[in-house]
């Protein structure tokens, strides 16, 4: 019964069949992106799709039930073909049968045959051993003939052994991350510290607390003129029990090594920076007012239902300003930040305000933001204003504008419409400026006049401008332990000798058989490989020239 099991378990249609599954599997993995966000498959697979996948475990298919099954079989399967055809090889390599029925005798494809006069067997047993050393002869007597085996290659079957051992080495060294090693990130503001990781775990997420603290001393980041980053480093420390015990800088794809996890660099983004908003009210008395907040926290007004949801900052905001057709020109648009303004009265909108005005060569056109009623920052709109919100004149310039307008329009003077807005603005001009008036006071008035209905038609009680900041980044991390890695290099270190073994090692044999004749001796030579029989043929003309002659000498097995 044992042994049926142990066949059956260690077959090769088994450990095929196995194997052929993991690699489909395992190729499914690396099209299917494994522990991603939740949100991101079912917007990606439709919900019958994503429960479907969800239920096979496919979004994290390297420690679901199935696939750890399949590997611990492949894993008994190995073993047992191990423990069935290890001690047959080993006792193969050990045994040397020195002496060939006739029939087999018949078949062999190398031949040759001669005599010696004047020699006895054993004789011509010392002649051989002298000239032919490398094939470890061995001899026999079998009444008047002489037998003599040599072998070159007969441990060739330890390529087999090697090569199925460094397969149950490897899934041994696989099972031991899976079951042991974890993976996972830790976001860390600049100045601050943190220790635990966030990682993905079936269909939620789990949390795993490091037994050190991973402190971000500094964070700094090189761009490409195109505003995609170029290099991020994170300095860090790390503490342990309360001590700085190691500092390094990191960069992608060189971690820092610390208790068998390699902490590596992965991401950076906005640590909580410190946002200064300048609020422009739109009710008419010209208001100004500054609030303080940080990017992803909320600010509520305290005298409406309006909050301002900070989600994320950018110091440099790079676009092509190029027309269609033509080489790109990259534009760094400046600091922007971006929240979500909520409030009753209109729909929620997402909003990237940008803090300095669009200049194009020497023409201002300007203050603008990108507005996204969607909620989804790829369907982000442009919308200027007109008015240059970062210039405190401009903005009085424009509600004096907007007052003397009103004046006029409710006095009915009969005035056409332009020559209402021309006396209006000169009136706007003289409040703000007097005699006084800057020299761009003509492209000023342009976007003043420009602003009127875009500011008019905003149903926010007022509009949100960046005007200063504190710029603080967080670094992204990547923590892994995998201790089945060093297991795996060892087994790959043997599969690779294995393989060498069994490719480049062959296992030639060759019969000499001594009989008597008259007062000398017949000789016949036989001899077969395993492979390259091309090889081979070239080998045993040779051994064959060498004791028939007594030329060349033996070369190292």
């Amino acid at each position: 019964m044992i042994k049926t099991l142990l066949l059956r378990l260690g077959s090769m249609p088994l450990a095929i069949l196995l194997l052929t599954v993991l690699a489909l599997a395992s190729a499914i993995g690396t099209v299917l992106l494994q522990n991603q966000g939740q949100t991101d498959y079912l917007q990606q697979f439709g919900p019958l799709w994503y429960w479907v996948l969800r239920s096979l475990g496919m979004f994290d298919m390297y420690h679901s039930w199935w696939f750890i099954s399949l590997l611990g079989f492949l894993m008994v399967s190995v073993s047992a073909c191990l423990w069935r055809n290890v001690p047959r090889m080993l006792g193969e390599m050990r045994a040397r049968k020195v002496t060939l029925a006739d029939r087999v005798w018949r078949r062999m494809e190398h031949q040759q045959q001669w005599t010696e006069q004047g020699l006895s067997a054993a004789e011509v047993a010392e002649r051989v051993r002298k000239l032919a050393p490398e094939w470890g002869w061995i001899e026999e007597r079998v009444g008047d003939v002489l037998w003599l085996r040599g072998d070159r290659g007969r441990r060739h079957k330890w390529g087999y052994i090697l090569v199925h051992g460094a397969i149950l080495v490897i899934l041994i060294g696989g099972w031991m991350s899976v079951q042991f090693g974890f993976r996972g990130d830790m976001s860390v503001p600049e100045g601050g510290r943190e220790s635990e990781i966030m990682f993905v775990q079936g269909t939620g997420t789990g949390h795993l607390t490091m037994p050190f603290q991973v402190q971000c001393n500094k964070f700094t980041i090189n761009f490409f003129p195109n505003g995609m980053p170029k290099e991020f480093r994170s300095n860090l420390t790390i503490i342990d029990h309360g001590k700085p015990v190691l500092t390094k800088d990191i960069i992608v794809n060189k971690p820092l090594y610390y208790k068998g996890v390699r902490i590596y660099q992965a991401s950076f983004g906005d640590g909580g920076s410190a946002i200064r908003m300048k609020l422009f009210h739109l009710d008419g008395t010209g208001r100004s007012s500054v609030i303080n907040t940080r990017v992803y926290d909320t600010w509520k007004d305290p005298y409406s239902s309006v909050t301002l949801e900070m989600t994320n900052f950018k110091p440099f905001n790079v676009e092509n300003m190029a027309d269609p057709g033509e080489p790109k020109k990259f534009q760094d648009l400046g600091p922007a930040v971006e929240f979500v303004l909520r409030g009753k009265g209109f729909k929620s909108v997402k909003i990237k305000s940008f803090m300095n005005p669009f200049v194009i060569g020497d023409e201002n056109r300007g203050s603008f933001m990108m507005v996204s009623f969607s909620g989804d920052s790829k369907d982000y709109e442009a919308v200027p204003l007109g008015i240059d919100l970062s210039n405190p004149k401009e903005w009085q310039l424009f509600n004096a504008f907007v007052r003397h307008l009103a004046q006029r329009t409710s006095r009915a003077s009969g005035e056409s419409g332009k020559e209402a807005n021309l006396r209006a603005f000169k009136a706007a001009i003289f409040d703000v400026f007097g005699d006084d008036r800057p020299a761009d006071i003509q492209q000023m008035g342009m976007r003043v006049i420009q602003s009127v209905q875009t500011l008019m038609q905003l149903p926010w009680p007022y509009i949100p401008m960046l005007e200063d900041y504190d710029q603080v980044y967080y670094t992204g991390l990547e923590l892994a332990r995998d201790p089945g890695i060093n297991v795996v290099w060892v087994g790959s270190a043997i599969l690779v000798l294995g393989l060498c073994i069994m490719f480049y090692l062959s296992h030639r044999k060759v019969w000499l058989r001594v009989a008597t004749e008259g007062d000398g001796v017949k000789l016949h030579l036989a001899g077969m490989s395993n492979r390259n029989k091309l090889m081979f043929d070239e080998e045993f003309h040779q051994l064959f020239n060498r004791l028939r002659y007594g030329s060349g000498s033996g070369d190292e097995a």
